[in-house]
């Protein structure tokens, strides 16, 4: 059987194997308790994009990315680097989000 679309629940579980707390999930958007990256599913199930905050630092970046994408692997998805995220705060409580670092050719390969 294949990986569902957007697999919120093999996710998490994936996540929790490795002790990372998913903290929120909007649309295609999967949220890190911290921020220290955050998951953006693709078209098909079995891809996620990782964007790591521009607050980690690059080595524990890399390190997040290396057990992310062990344990996604043994459940049959596909991690792919995409670069870089920034939260911003705006009027009242909104957030802003900036994904940085991405190639024309990245924003249009999503995982069709």
């Amino acid at each position: 059987m294949g990986v569902p679309y957007r697999p919120l629940g093999l996710v998490k579980e994936a996540l929790e194997q490795i002790g990372i707390e998913v903290s929120y999930a909007y649309e295609d958007l999967v949220f890190i308790q911290h921020n220290h990256f955050l998951l953006q599913f693709g078209k098909m199930g079995a891809i996620l994009f990782y964007y790591a905050n521009v607050e980690t630092a690059e080595e524990a970046a890399q390190q997040f990315f290396r057990e992310v994408q062990r344990v996604f692997g043994a459940k049959g998805m596909t991690l792919v680097d995409r670069g870089q995220y920034r939260l911003t705060a705006g009027a009242g409580e909104e957030l802003s989000l900036h994904f940085l670092n991405q190639s024309p050719a990245d924003r249009q390969d999503d995982g069709a």
